[in-house]
């Protein structure tokens, strides 16, 4: 199908390719809400080119405005965590948090909040064997030297530099730089109230192990785990174990119910539902 043709959407009407994708991610582009972003959201990133030294670390454009990034952050705090906006002040952690916008607005809103990243290992350059998504939870014989981004991987863990680090520097956002595959994470039993994975967990290991890594976070978390899948990629679909092992986690996660944690809500992403809210009771 070329750019320009037309397609159906739900209500029967004709809508461009453009327009298709833009229903399907509704959640991160709608106008959900009237009003304005504040003009302090809209100060762009103080980073400048040579803050990366490497161009290839460079994250894509897209992730470099920062009034884009607060805006598809602020939509999804508005329709996942509405009652972030008018709680005392929590204690909030997100996994790879990339650059950071939903941690810099939730600070905004006077919560203390901390971010994790750690090193992308999901390129095919090197082989299935090397890409951390088919890889085992707390894999001990998988072993990297470099990501995709040619940062080198130290055996202890603690990295110095991740492709977000200028953006986030700018920000003064506290991190916690740990791989989020190996468990457990280096935080007591409920040192969080809430937890939240967006469109990451992916990058972590097969989806035969998330429920471990959805365990852990409830581990940590107080109150409230959230984890927002990505669609699977059509080389992914095309793997009938990956596949299987995907759509078992969406429809058990979808009735999740232990480690005192209940799913309250599911959620649309993509024309799909990805997104899981499980609550504390």
């Amino acid at each position: 199908m070329g750019r320009r043709a037309r397609q159906l959407d739900s209500e029967g009407d004709t809508v461009s390719r453009r327009e298709h994708i833009q229903l399907l991610r509704v959640a991160d582009v709608g106008n959900h809400f009237p009003g304005r972003l504040p003009e302090e959201w809209k100060t762009p990133y103080t980073v400048r080119d040579e803050d990366w030294p490497d161009a290839r670390r460079k994250p894509q454009s897209k992730y470099l405005s920062r009034i884009k990034n607060m805006r598809r952050a602020f939509n999804r705090i508005q329709l996942y965590f509405p009652e972030l906006l008018t709680l005392p002040p929590q204690d909030v952690f997100e996994l790879s948090t990339a650059h950071g916008a939903m941690l810099d607005i939730l600070r905004d809103y006077g919560h203390r909040v901390v971010g994790n990243d750690y090193v992308n290992m999901v390129g095919a350059s090197e082989g299935e064997e090397a890409r951390a998504l088919f890889r085992k939870a707390n894999d001990d014989s998988f072993t990297r030297k470099t990501d995709d981004y040619g940062l080198p991987i130290p055996e202890d863990g603690k990295i110095e530099d991740w492709p977000y680090r200028p953006i986030i520097d700018s920000l003064g956002l506290d991190m916690a730089l740990f791989d989020a595959g190996r468990m457990p994470y280096p935080f007591d039993d409920k040192s969080f109230d809430y937890v939240m994975s967006f469109q990451a967990i992916e990058h972590y290991c097969h989806p035969n192990d998330w429920h471990q890594v959805v365990d852990e976070m409830c581990r940590i978390s107080r109150k409230c785990v959230f984890v927002m899948l990505n669609p699977m990629l059509p080389n992914l679909a095309a793997d009938k174990d990956y596949a299987t092992a995907f759509e078992a986690f969406r429809e058990s996660m979808r009735g999740y119910d232990r480690n005192g944690f209940t799913c309250i809500g599911v959620h649309l992403h993509w024309g799909q539902a990805l997104g899981f809210k499980l609550m504390a009771f």
